[in-house]
This record gives structure tokens, C-alpha cells and sequence, in this order.
């Protein structure tokens, strides 16, 4: 049985920001608290998931994921790159 899902991508999301945190912290900067703000105002950090669904059996559809926000993926898959370099140059 493999992991998929919110299973895998909460713990890889949370280690990212995370990371993210700690960059800020290592230049004497607060963490990044409540994230959704900045998610939002970053979208284009994160890779746009347009083909799939997060059904879980073939008897349940889910939702399908279309470009731009959608709720099988969110805004995407974060970019840690694209993400640090963001976090390092706000104040």
C-alpha cells in the first residue's frame, strides 16, 4: 500500500514552511505565522496542478483539478526555490 494524498503531502508542505521559517529565523526575522496571506500573494511560487482528481475509488468522483486554484490541489505543489528567495527578501 503507498501513501498518497493529504497523507504524504502534509508532512512534505509542513517541512517545507518549515524550512521557510528557518531561513527567515537564521537573518533575525519573525516566522512567517498564518500562511494562507502569503500562499495567496505567491501562487505563481507553486506549480499549478491541472490534470487529476483526489477520488479515492473508482465508485467516488472527487474533485478534478482544472488551472488556478482548485480544491483537489490548492494553488499547487510549492516551488521551495522560487519560495526562498521570496521569503529571504521580505522584511
Amino acid at each position: 500500500v503507498g501513501i498518497a494524498g493529504t497523507s504524504a503531502s502534509c508532512p512534505v508542505a509542513a517541512g517545507i514552511f518549515a524550512k521557510l521559517n528557518g531561513i527567515r529565523l537564521s537573518k533575525g526575522k519573525s516566522p512567517l505565522g498564518w500562511l494562507n496571506p502569503f500562499i495567496y500573494q505567491h501562487a505563481d511560487a507553486f506549480q499549478d496542478v491541472t490534470i487529476g482528481s483526489n477520488g479515492c475509488s473508482p465508485f467516488v468522483k472527487g474533485f478534478e483539478a482544472i488551472s488556478g486554484w482548485d480544491p483537489s490541489s490548492g494553488v499547487g505543489t510549492p516551488d521551495f526555490d522560487k519560495l526562498a528567495s521570496i521569503v529571504a527578501a521580505l522584511s
